[in-house]
C-alpha cells in the first residue's frame, strides 16, 4: 500500500459526483500540479470543493470530436495547500489522487462542470506497483540518452532518489507531448505500461521537449 496522508479518503469513499476541469495537461496519480484560479467560476468551485471532498477531476480537451469534448478518462487531484494573492487570484497545488472515467456529465453548479465518476477500473492507483531493478534501469537510460542528445540538465542524483512511479507521473505533465500521447499515457493500465509507452515517445520525439512550466492551457 502507497503511504498515505490521514486526511486522504480510503478508495471506498471516493465520491460519486467530481467538478471537472478542462486543461492541456496530464495529471497522474502522484503528480504535483500548480494552477492559478482567477475567473470567478473557478473561484466558485474552488470554495465548494473546500466544503467537501477537496478534489477536483483533471481531464484533457478531446480535439474534432463531436460525440464529447472532453477524453472520458481523468484523475483527481487533491487540494494540498493553496495560497490567496492580494490580487485576488489564488495559487493552487494539486496532487493527484486516482484516475476515473466518466459516466455521464451533469448540469452544471455556480458555473462549473460536474460528472458522474467510475473509480473501479482504477484502484491500483492505490496500491504500490512492484517494478523490477532491470526495467527501471532500462527506463532511466531512455531518458538519459535523450537528455544528452539534446544537452539538457538533469538532476540525475535528486531523480534516482524518487521512487519510479513518482518520476514518470511527475514527468508526463512537464514533458512537452501532445494532448493524444498524454492521454495514452494517463490511460496505460500499469506503470511499467506507462514506462513502456514513455520509452517508444522518446525515441519518435525528435526535437527538446521540456515544457514550461508544469501547467498547461485552460480550456473552457
Amino acid at each position: 500500500m502507497k503511504p498515505r496522508s490521514p486526511f486522504i479518503q480510503p478508495f471506498e469513499q471516493l465520491p460519486e459526483e467530481l467538478p471537472i476541469y478542462p486543461l492541456e495537461n496530464a495529471l497522474l496519480p502522484g503528480g504535483e500540479l500548480p494552477l492559478e484560479f482567477s475567473s470567478p467560476t473557478d473561484l466558485l468551485m474552488f470554495v465548494d470543493v473546500l466544503k467537501t471532498d477537496h478534489l477536483i477531476g483533471l481531464v484533457q480537451p478531446r480535439l474534432h470530436d463531436p460525440a464529447s469534448d472532453i477524453y472520458p478518462v481523468g484523475c483527481a487531484g487533491r487540494v494540498r495547500q493553496y495560497r490567496e494573492r492580494k490580487d485576488g487570484k489564488l495559487n493552487i497545488m494539486l496532487t493527484g489522487l486516482c484516475r476515473y472515467r466518466i459516466i455521464e456529465e451533469l448540469p452544471m453548479k455556480n458555473g462549473y462542470r460536474r460528472v458522474r465518476a467510475d473509480w473501479s477500473d482504477f484502484r491500483q492507483d492505490y496500491e504500490t506497483e512492484e517494478v523490477s531493478a532491470g526495467e527501471i534501469d532500462f527506463f532511466k537510460g531512455s531518458l538519459r540518452h535523450y537528455f544528452d542528445r539534446h544537452n539538457m540538465q538533469v538532476d540525475w542524483e535528486a531523480l534516482d532518489k524518487l521512487p519510479i512511479e513518482q518520476v514518470v507521473n511527475n514527468l508526463v505533465l512537464v514533458l512537452n507531448f501532445s494532448i493524444d500521447s498524454k492521454q495514452q499515457l494517463l490511460e496505460a493500465s500499469t506503470v511499467l505500461s506507462r514506462m513502456e509507452l514513455f520509452s517508444r515517445l522518446l525515441e519518435e520525439k525528435g526535437a527538446p521537449i521540456m515544457s514550461a512550466p508544469a501547467q498547461g492551457r485552460r480550456v473552457n
